[in-house]
């Protein structure tokens, strides 16, 4: 009878072992999910960011340009307005990413209630839906961006436009790229915060 209970125990302690290992792969199969999602995102957020650049350099040129020098203004402004379009195509993939990206995240909560660690990773989860809400907030007024932008460009080679109307706009698109920064900022930092608390969690499922 001794020799039956001790094997029981191992058993049970085995059992134990592999169940927390199980959940722990779980989890990180979870992360890994999510993470291949933002990195899709991440991949046009960077392809948007380089057009952007080349796109600002193209657009001091045209402005250095004179009423005189109006072709070459309407060719520019035809590239400008391109690569307006290139980056609301690449916002529309990123977009599409993180609406994925959710949907794992979705996931992740519902196997967190089912295999009950909802008090040991209900942060992680309510972290990730609080810096996917940055983003959306982010691609929204990024949108708004690019929609004044095209709008400046088609005033740029329109003849008739004052040039204090001209500036009004600028100022506009300015404070847009400010609101811009400033969210994609705090999306860096929630970021951050995510992948603090996400290793925490992950390294107290491995010590228990």
């Amino acid at each position: 009878m001794k020799k039956i209970m001790c094997v029981l125990f191992i058993f049970l302690l085995l059992n134990g072992c592999s169940r927390e290992s199980e959940v722990t792969q779980q989890f990180t199969d979870l992360l890994v999910a999510v993470n291949e999602k933002e990195k899709q995102g991440n991949n046009f957020g960077r392809k948007l960011f380089e057009k952007e650049q080349k796109e600002q350099v193209l657009f001091i040129e045209t402005m250095g340009l004179t009423q005189q020098q109006y072709q070459e203004v309407k060719q520019r402004v035809g590239a400008l307005k391109k690569s307006a379009h290139e980056r609301a195509l690449l916002l529309e993939k990123e977009e599409s990413a993180l609406r994925d990206s959710k949907k794992v995240v979705d996931q992740m909560s519902a196997w967190i209630e089912r295999v009950d660690l909802t008090n040991q990773l209900d942060e992680v989860v309510e972290l990730y839906y609080e810096r996917s809400e940055i983003h959306e907030t982010f691609i929204m007024q990024y949108k708004k961006l690019i929609d004044s932008q095209a709008q400046l460009y088609t005033q740029i080679e329109d003849r008739s436009i004052r040039e204090h109307e001209l500036q009004k706009h600028v100022n506009e698109v300015n404070d847009l790229i400010t609101s811009s920064q400033q969210l994609l900022s705090e999306l860096n930092e929630a970021t951050k915060e995510v992948n603090r608390i996400t290793a925490r969690a992950l390294k107290s499922l491995k010590q228990q």
